[in-house]
């Protein structure tokens, strides 16, 4: 599979047996930043956000977004905290558990920071 993500939009594509790609584009009005496969709950999850702005102030959401993995529906959207931000996500399981887990790391991006600190 191939996921190309640009501005607003995500773009998933596959390539099948006789080689031919089939690519769908899902209009998210927002930047598609990580983004994950989750094969046995049939999902996909991606850190996201939403840059908005108008004549008085700029702000910007993130958020971690769940669809499914063939119809491209969106299941869940957890929005992060203020200043958060998505930077990884993995998909796992822990031992002596049966249950499939996405995992993200996030990082609190403070205006008066040069690096986060958390």
């Amino acid at each position: 599979s191939l996921a190309i993500a640009k501005e607003g939009e995500l773009s998933i594509g596959t390539i099948d047996d006789i080689q031919k790609l089939h690519i769908r584009t899902i209009p998210l009005n927002e930047q598609a930043r990580r983004i994950c496969h989750q094969e046995q709950s049939r999902t996909l999850a991606f850190c996201s956000f939403k840059y908005t702005q108008n004549s008085m102030e700029e702000s910007e959401a993130h958020f971690i977004r769940l669809m499914d993995h063939q119809t491209f529906e969106f299941l869940s959207t957890h929005p992060l905290d203020q200043y958060e931000c998505g930077c990884s996500m993995i998909s796992c399981s822990f031992s002596d558990d049966n249950n499939f887990y996405y995992c993200v790391g996030t990082a609190y991006v403070l205006p008066e920071e040069n690096e986060p600190t958390k």
